[in-house]
């Protein structure tokens, strides 16, 4: 992750492949992951029901994905959030 912008564009992606699941699964709930920026990779994250495979991914906040915000209520719930983390390239 560059700056604001991928973060952003990144983030609407997830969103909606995660409302596209969702609406298939109304009772699964799924949690934001991130990946912290260390000197080896760049950080990233994505949106997932449980742990990714990859031990380095931590859980962002504890909170579910607001089921009924959809794509642009969490984008705005989770875009300051995601700013905060450590995910940008150095």
């Amino acid at each position: 992750m560059k700056n604001r912008k991928d973060i952003e564009v990144r983030l609407r992606a997830e969103l909606t492949l995660w409302r596209d699941t969702q609406v298939r699964d109304l009772y699964t709930d799924y949690f934001l992951w991130y990946l912290p920026t260390t000197a080896e990779h760049d950080g990233g994250f994505l949106i997932a029901r449980s742990a990714p495979p990859n031990p380095e991914f931590l859980l962002a906040t504890p909170e579910r994905i607001n089921k009924s915000k959809g794509v642009e209520g969490n984008c705005a719930q989770l875009l300051p959030f995601l700013l905060r983390l450590p995910i940008l390239s150095r």
